[in-house]
């Protein structure tokens, strides 16, 4: 039985409501009876000695089952049944044993990740065998693990543990929210932009990545006070606010939109706006999740539609879009598009849309290319008048 949970640092779980949405669907997967400790440890050496700590300071427990979770941070999504299958596994091990869930960042070797939404991490986790266990050492990506509180009072070295993975327990790693450097759009903002605008580009790393490729100045409009700290150290300027009402005065040769159309209740208006604040043959870059994606129509399909703190069913995503009102509203703001391509995200085997196209009749116009396509980027520029 879980009686204790020490929880590392990575960013503020209040920092942004998908940070916070996260923490508290965390929170109800975790045993709400367990004792719940949040530390500033960034590694798991450190969070081990934290656990140390806080395990010494338990009263003793009379319950020679004891076990302490320990969470490399607070922003993970759990497998269901995660949990039960670590502590289970622990309980068959003898003394000073650890037992680790595989993870986004180091899944199980013969089941390459093949999820995009909540409900696909439970299908994931559902081919994952419940009853294989290896050995292995507790290596420092680790996001989660369970060890006995007594392996922990007795002050046990890290490294004399004995370390299991457990291959039914699986987390997702979405600490990297705000921080993503989206390499695969950079190949869409012209070589010739000297001047380039990021809006909700989160903590910079686009910019810092983009600045390398292109030699161009890095700006960065930003709402969240949290990313700003830390964008300042990686951007040459940084207008934190609404960018709507932003006093924003520069002229830019390309301004970015990376997952940010989504999160506004009128898209419309932030082009619009963006359009105004672009230099002569200035463009548009835009990266949009399409809800037209198969991971979203097979959840459908069984029922499902589970908001998530990342990912197309983010839960501050307030527009959504497919392909044709991704053209549209590029058309309505008064840009034309110059190149659009897919982020490609394909459907596993056991998907089959072959029955849903009848040879005669009210077909439906099923392009396979669309529901392969988990986003689109799309380079625009306003229309020519005249």
């Amino acid at each position: 039985m879980i009686e204790l949970i020490v929880i590392g640092h990575r960013l503020s779980t209040d920092g942004s409501e998908e940070l916070h949405f996260g923490w508290q669907s965390l929170q109800r997967q975790l045993p709400s009876s367990a004792t719940l400790i949040r530390t500033s440890a960034k590694s798991l050496e450190a969070l081990w000695l934290e656990a140390i700590l806080a395990a010494q300071q338990q009263p003793n427990c009379s319950n020679g089952n004891a076990q302490v979770l320990l969470l490399a941070h607070p922003h993970v999504s759990l497998a269901p049944g995660t949990l039960e299958a670590l502590s289970q596994q622990l309980s068959s091990l003898p003394t000073d044993a650890l037992c680790w869930a595989y993870d986004s960042n180091h899944p199980v070797a013969h089941a390459p990740l093949n999820y995009c939404t909540l409900r696909g991490i439970e299908r994931y986790a559902d081919l994952l065998n419940a009853a294989n266990a290896q050995a292995g050492p507790a290596h420092d990506g680790l996001l989660l693990f369970i060890t006995q509180l007594a392996t922990l009072q007795k002050a046990t070295p890290l490294n004399q543990a004995q370390s299991w993975g457990v291959e039914k327990a699986f987390a997702h790693d979405f600490s990297n929210y705000h921080s993503g450097l989206r390499d695969e759009v950079i190949h869409m903002v012209p070589s010739s932009s000297c001047m380039v605008l990021d809006v909700g580009g989160g903590e910079g790393g686009f910019l810092e990545a983009l600045k390398k490729s292109h030699s161009c100045k890095t700006h960065l409009a930003e709402f969240s006070i949290q990313a700003c700290e830390v964008a300042r150290g990686r951007v040459d300027k940084v207008w934190q606010g609404d960018f709507l009402k932003s006093s924003i005065d520069e002229v830019f040769d390309c301004i970015t939109f990376l997952d940010v159309l989504e999160h506004t209740a009128d898209p419309l208006s932030w082009l619009v706006r963006a359009g105004s604040m672009l230099a002569p043959n200035g463009c548009i870059v835009t990266s949009i999740p399409n809800v037209g994606h198969w991971s979203v129509i097979a959840d459908l399909l069984e029922g499902r539609w589970d908001y998530a703190p990342v990912g197309i069913h983010c839960i501050t995503h307030l527009r959504f879009f497919t392909r044709h009102s991704i053209e549209e509203l590029f058309r309505q703001a008064g840009f034309e598009i110059e190149h659009i391509e897919a982020t490609v995200v394909e459907p596993p085997i056991w998907w089959q849309t072959s029955g849903m196209q009848a040879a005669t009749g009210h077909a439906l116009r099923i392009q396979p290319d669309n529901l392969s396509a988990y986003a689109y980027l799309v380079r625009a520029k306003p229309m020519a008048h005249g």
